[in-house]
């Protein structure tokens, strides 16, 4: 099936200077993030008093905004979550961008007339996971990174739902949601938008004593889509998404930039997009599993040249550079040896010595034969902030003797009349159309065109136009803007429920264990139909209930298989992902669904294991869990010939072992465990 489609852009923002380079360069949409209540809480850019102005400036040009506020909230933030919502709402935010259920419930319950975007925080990755939080009116859904064209397809034949996929930017090597390593290696959570990024620490792939591999192990690629946009289109998308709130406007200009200039048959400037961020790029998942790993961890821009000859003094070197670009000053170069990363320095005093060779000075010492890559141009860095393109409004003037200069606009079918002060009959030289066109071109954000529709031979002060100018283009600033305010009431929250905690459980990965616990929890390597009526018959035996661990990720194939088992065995079951919940009535909510407080668990009314909230059992839920192969990726193996077994580690520098695990569906997923 093609769909009529014209997918939108949605540009991320961390600042006004962002906000400007993703509006000027063609984004629909943008998002970006408040004080603490976001998933990029490292960013100081937004506020909820500057907020307004980014929203008014953003709807002045058409674009929509779309707050994320998308962690989770404990108990006693709750309220202040839901007064940033509102308040965002009033300010003419068009959409939040959630996650934690409670705070869905609270907003879809008590205010259904805000626009719910899903986060991919949520993990929603398949038609059934769709299905199950539909009732909560969400008019978008980001689907996880992981998510493959056959099940957006799926989604969008089934559903009415908008759907949002990312494009361009990082992709966490973690199924989106599930990531618990950063907590649990530095008490900071990425679900709660405080995420010190471990996956780009180096690592050692061991099993039993052999090191098979050293480096940036679980450091991802950046997605880039441009090669698959109509793929994309045909699969259903509405709007694109491009990561990449915590950049600079120079990568948000060249990421909205290309991907308009793609979406409208232009040119693209390949290499102006790698100067803004790249990691080498990947297509994420859609070329099977094992490709999204970059074995680097930062920003490696564009091949610059060579250093052919050094000069080293007492303070500074003399380098000199060989380059077939033309490179400017201040630049910023990374320098390499032998592939690794060596230094980062910025030529300030780069200058061409003759055709194709550059010399700077630095403190660093570097070698002849090194390799120096482009991470920033000043030039480009420098225009990606200048570009200023305005609105365009239509102005008539009347300025008639004896009465207030008037000007009249239309702006969306509402006229804006202002009034300045008295036109007096000119002694000497009378205000020219020329003069009030000029005047009116004065203006950061409008191109006016004027239409002088009365001018008597009339004077007026220069102080006095230039009031009456700023005050003409603030009423129709404010008339474009005012539409979009809201005056809604932030109301109370009271909850007393209290959490059904699951408690004495054993988890179990082999049918042959011992029992021990009141409840056993079966989360097997691979889901076998007469392992589980054996799991289940041993528990009746000995009198525990049965539960059967349902994986975070699960495709269309592997939910029927689950499906039936889950039926013939009458194994009641652990929900880690909103689609599980469809599966059965007999259900424990799994720490993979990330409850974190009373009005999420009371949405449920069911038995609560968590991972990283004290508002229930903890269980010991995998750090991370990898869509892509780490066999494939780091040994040279192969699905017909695959070499993973159990015992492959991944160890920190700091010694810190975590075990490889494995799940077998229609596909493998992988999980880092203690």
């Amino acid at each position: 099936m093609c769909y009529n489609i014209s997918m939108k852009i949605l540009s991320p923002v961390g600042n006004i200077e962002s906000l400007k380079a993703a509006i000027y360069n063609g984004a629909e949409e943008v998002y970006l993030g408040v004080n603490e209540f976001n998933a990029r809480n490292n960013i100081d850019g937004f506020n909820l008093e500057n907020l307004e102005e980014a929203v008014s400036f953003a709807h002045l040009f058409g674009v929509k905004v779309a707050l994320a506020i998308n962690i989770l909230f404990s108990d006693c933030e709750l309220e202040d979550a839901l007064k940033v919502a509102v308040t965002a709402y009033n300010a003419g935010v068009d959409a939040l961008i959630v996650q934690d259920l409670g705070l869905i419930k609270l907003l879809s319950t008590n205010y259904p007339e805000i626009e719910l975007h899903a986060s991919t925080q949520m993990g929603v990755h398949n038609l059934e996971g769709v299905k199950a939080i539909e009732k909560y009116g969400f008019k978008r859904v980001v689907l996880s990174r992981e998510t493959p064209l056959s099940e957006i397809k799926r989604i969008k034949d089934n559903t009415d739902i908008e759907i949002e996929y990312f494009a361009q930017g990082a992709l966490c090597v973690s199924f989106s949601g599930n990531c618990y390593l950063s907590s649990y290696l530095y008490g900071a959570s990425g679900n709660r938008g405080r995420c010190k990024q471990p996956c780009r620490l180096p690592y050692t792939l061991v099993k039993g004593g052999k090191i098979y591999k050293k480096g940036y192990l679980l450091s991802a690629k950046d997605f880039n889509m441009l090669g698959r946009l109509s793929d994309l289109k045909s699969a259903g998308v509405d709007v694109i998404k491009i990561e990449g709130r915590a950049r600079r406007p120079y990568y948000v200009a060249a990421a909205t930039k290309a991907y308009y200039n793609a979406l409208n048959g232009k040119t693209v400037e390949k290499e102006d997009l790698e100067l803004g961020f790249n990691r080498t790029y990947t297509e994420g998942y859609f070329n099977g599993n094992g490709k999204i790993i970059s074995e680097i961890q930062g920003h490696i821009g564009i091949l610059a040249g060579r250093i052919e000859k050094v000069k080293y003094g007492k303070k500074f070197n003399e380098v000199f550079l060989s380059s077939t670009r033309e490179l400017k000053p201040k630049s910023t170069f990374k320098i390499f040896s032998g592939g690794v990363e060596k230094t980062t320095l910025t030529a300030f005093d780069l200058v061409e010595v003759k055709k194709g060779l550059y010399r700077l000075t630095t403190t660093h010492n570097l070698s002849v034969g090194d390799q120096a890559r482009l991470i920033a141009d000043f030039d480009k860095e420098t225009w990606a902030q200048k570009l200023t393109p305005k609105k365009r409004v239509d102005i008539n003037i009347f300025a008639i003797d004896g009465a207030p200069i008037r000007a009249v606009s239309s702006v969306d079918d509402i006229e804006v009349t202002v009034l300045g002060c008295v036109c007096e009959k000119a002694k000497n030289k009378p205000i020219t159309e020329q003069e009030i066109k000029e005047n009116f071109a004065k203006s950061e954000f409008f191109g006016a065109k004027i239409c002088v529709q009365k001018l008597d031979e009339v004077f007026i002060l220069k102080k006095d136009f230039n009031e009456f100018r700023r005050n003409v283009f603030s009423e129709i600033y404010r008339a474009y803007t005012e539409k979009y305010k809201r005056d809604l009431g932030v109301k109370k929250i009271k909850n007393s429920y209290s959490v059904i905690k699951f408690t004495d459980f054993q988890t179990v990965k082999s049918v042959d264990e011992s029992f021990t616990g009141k409840n056993v929890i079966y989360s097997p390597e691979e889901y076998i139909l007469e392992d589980v009526l054996r799991f289940k018959n041993k528990c009746e035996t000995q009198n525990k209930k049965a539960y059967l661990d349902t994986p975070n990720f699960a495709l269309k194939e592997d939910i029927e298989l689950l499906k039936n088992i889950i039926d013939k065995s009458g194994v009641g079951i652990i929900a880690n992902n909103y689609y599980a919940l469809t599966l059965s009535s007999n259900v424990v909510i799994g720490a993979g669904l990330n409850v974190y407080n009373k009005c999420a668990a009371e949405e449920f009314s069911l038995p609560i294991i968590t991972a990283e909230s004290d508002i229930s059992s903890r269980d010991d839920y995998p750090y991370m869990t990898l869509r892509h192969c780490p066999i494939k990726a780091h040994i040279n193996s192969s699905c017909n010939n695959c070499a993973y077994e159990d015992g492959f580690k991944y160890i920190t520098d700091s010694g810190k072992e975590l075990k490889l695990k494995r799940k077998k569906l229609s596909t493998c997923t992988f999980y880092l465990t203690d």
